[in-house]
């Protein structure tokens, strides 16, 4: 199981650095921002958005929940699958987080 998990943390990883260095269009920096967070602090969340039924996100994700741009990560949401993310329960991260105006990705 852990193996499995590892696995699937390190394709998300993988994926988000992927999308990110090809999309981005922010200045040069030592850390790889998406979304207005860095890809690090998005990773706290890595666990509340795989497997069937992912646990409750935790506080540090949440924190991370309320600097990012949602409406931004809505354009993650159709990759997620592909790379063993569960999208519903990454739609349902912001408003588990106490986030009232979350858009309608």
């Amino acid at each position: 199981m852990v193996e499995i998990r590892g696995h699937v943390f390190l394709r998300c990883v993988l994926t988000i650095a992927l999308i990110v260095s090809v999309s981005s269009t922010t200045a040069p920096s030592s850390s790889t921002i998406v979304c207005n967070v860095e890809l690090t602090d998005l990773l706290e969340c890595l666990p509340a958005i795989t497997g069937a039924h992912p646990p409750a996100p935790t506080r540090k994700c949440c924190k991370v929940m309320h600097r990012v741009d949602l409406q931004c990560l809505c354009r993650y949401k159709p990759e997620l699958a592909k790379f063993g993310a569960n999208p519903v329960a990454a739609m349902a991260v912001p408003k588990k987080c106490g986030i009232k105006s979350t858009p309608r990705c």
